[in-house]
C-alpha cells in the first residue's frame, strides 16, 4: 500500500511540474514579458512608439508566477513565462501579419510552427504587428537545435535585449588582456 501511495504522490507531483513547462526554443528571450494588444496582436516592448496613450483603454500586467488557473494565462498559453502585458486599445490600426501570411511568404507549409521570441504560438489567431518585427529566423531541421521540422521564429526584441539582464560584456570572453 505504501508503494502505491508513494507512486501516486510522485506521479501527481511530476504532472504538476510538467504542466508548467513552456514550449520554447533553445535560444529564447529572457526576463521580458509578452505584449498583446486587443487579445490577438503580439507587439514589441516599443509599442508606445505607435500606440498613443489616449487610445489605451486598459492595461493588465500579469506576473509570471501566476498559476494556470489565471484567466489570462489560460487565454494566452505558452506566452506567460516572463509575464504578460495585455493592452486594450481603441482605434488600433497597425499593419499586422497573420501566421498563415508569414508561412506563405516563406514558402512554408500550413503545419510549420511559428515562434515569437523563441516561444511557440499555440493559438492560430495570433497576429504579429509588422512594426514590432526585428528579425525573422528560419530554423531548418537538424540535430543540433533538437528540432525535426522547419520552424519560423519571429523576434520582437533587439539582439541586445533578448537575454534581459543576462547581457555580458565582450571583454569577459576575451580575457583580462583584451586579446581579440
Amino acid at each position: 500500500m505504501k508503494i502505491k501511495l508513494a507512486f501516486l504522490t510522485v506521479l501527481l507531483s511530476s504532472s504538476a511540474v510538467f504542466g508548467q513547462q513552456f514550449e520554447k526554443l533553445l535560444h529564447s528571450k529572457k526576463n521580458a514579458p509578452t505584449y498583446i494588444v486587443n487579445k490577438n496582436t503580439i507587439v514589441g516592448s516599443d509599442f508606445t512608439d505607435y500606440i498613443s496613450a489616449e487610445g489605451i483603454k486598459s492595461m493588465d500586467v500579469i506576473k509570471p508566477k501566476q498559476t494556470l488557473t489565471d484567466e489570462h494565462v489560460k487565454d494566452f498559453p505558452n506566452l506567460s513565462q516572463y509575464g504578460l502585458i495585455i493592452i486594450e486599445v481603441s482605434d488600433f490600426k497597425i499593419a499586422t501579419k497573420t501566421q498563415s501570411e508569414i508561412r506563405s511568404f516563406f514558402g512554408a507549409d500550413a503545419n510549420t510552427k511559428i515562434y515569437v521570441d523563441g516561444y511557440l504560438l499555440k493559438k492560430s489567431d495570433y497576429k504579429i504587428a509588422v512594426k514590432s518585427i526585428k528579425e525573422i529566423e528560419i530554423i531548418k531541421p537538424n540535430e543540433q537545435d533538437l528540432n525535426d521540422e522547419k520552424i519560423i521564429n519571429i523576434w520582437t526584441l533587439d539582439k541586445q535585449n533578448r537575454l534581459g539582464n543576462l547581457n555580458l560584456e565582450r571583454r569577459k570572453f576575451q580575457g583580462e588582456k583584451g586579446v581579440n
